[in-house]
């Protein structure tokens, strides 16, 4: 099964919102069984709900994410993931930097739907002024590159699979 894992600061905004809205995409398109969509942060604690601002902010967009708990970025986390979708450059940087094991599969989420801004900015900046701006940002970047996104995810998915399987077999070889 392939697991995307989105990324951003606190996970309590952006990447619960683009993992939320990215299985829904999924759900309207029949595939929800063979997939497992995450989210994680570069800077949090384990346990904290989202920010109430995102919860109303989903919820005006048809999410429901009140039930999501916060989760901090780790090996562990990341090693299960086929695809790494991170919201700023300096989370990918940082993800690069702690883990280069997982620097292939790690993307900012608006590069990969081709966009000039390679940034969804985190709302706390702005005191959630913007933060409806935000989550349209996300869902722009995902509905505009969601078949890719889902063809690279595969892609890893696959080379991940192909790898475990050497390995398997060459440990029963001696």
């Amino acid at each position: 099964m392939p697991e995307i894992l989105f990324v951003c600061t606190a996970n309590q905004f952006r990447s619960p919102i683009a993992s939320a809205y990215f299985y829904q995409k999924l759900a309207e398109t029949g595939r929800t069984d063979n997939w497992k969509i995450t989210s994680a942060g570069t800077w949090t604690e384990n346990g904290l709900p989202v920010h109430i601002e995102a919860e109303k902010a989903a919820s005006r967009i048809g999410l429901d994410i009140s039930r999501h708990k916060t989760r901090e970025v780790n090996l562990s986390i990341l090693s299960t993931a086929d695809l790494i979708i991170t919201m700023e450059q300096g989370h990918k940087e940082a993800l690069t930097a702690e883990f280069p094991s997982c620097k292939d599969r790690i993307i900012l989420l608006c590069q990969v739907a081709g966009e000039p801004v390679t940034e969804i900015e985190d709302p706390v900046i702005r005191n959630f002024e913007f933060c409806d701006m935000t989550v349209q940002s996300i869902l722009f970047c995902i509905d505009r590159s969601f078949e890719k996104i889902i063809n690279l995810a595969v892609s890893f998915y696959i080379e991940r699979e192909k790898f475990e399987q050497k390995q398997s077999i060459m440990k029963s070889a001696t």
